[in-house]
């Protein structure tokens, strides 16, 4: 469904060259307390999600596809995969792994950045609003 080839997926998530951006991960950075990182190359974001988190994307996936058939340079974040991990001794673990969309090359040129939530309670910026906020 997307342009991206399985080669670069497969090298930007290799175990052996992630294993500095796991120990360096976000830990409830933002409002969700989920945990998250980096590919070591930038191309990809591996977040923690609820299970209510995963069962809303999975409502929502053919739909999702469909836009991406239709508005094949669409800019919403490309989701490359969903997955449930278990193991014995812990609960499971729901991971998203998605397109980092700020793959950009002149940084500098960027004014704002927009993370798009499904609320508007609690999301207003506090403080001074400067180039690179989110």
């Amino acid at each position: 469904m997307f342009n991206i080839d399985l080669g670069i997926i497969e090298s930007s998530l290799l175990p052996e060259k992630n294993r500095e951006q796991v120990f360096h991960a976000g830990e409830g950075t933002g409002k969700s307390g989920s945990f998250f990182f980096f590919s070591h190359d930038k191309r990809f974001i591996i977040k923690t999600i609820t299970k209510s988190e995963l069962d809303t994307f999975l409502v929502i996936m053919k739909d999702y596809i469909e836009h991406f058939k239709k508005n094949p340079k669409s800019l919403i974040v490309k989701i490359i995969g969903v997955f449930t991990v278990k193991r014995s001794g812990m609960g499971e673990v729901h991971t998203i792994v998605m397109e980092n969309t700020l793959q950009i090359q002149e940084l500098d040129r960027l004014k704002f950045v927009y993370d798009l939530k499904g609320s508007k309670i609690g999301r207003k910026t506090k403080g001074k609003i400067y180039p690179g906020s989110v």
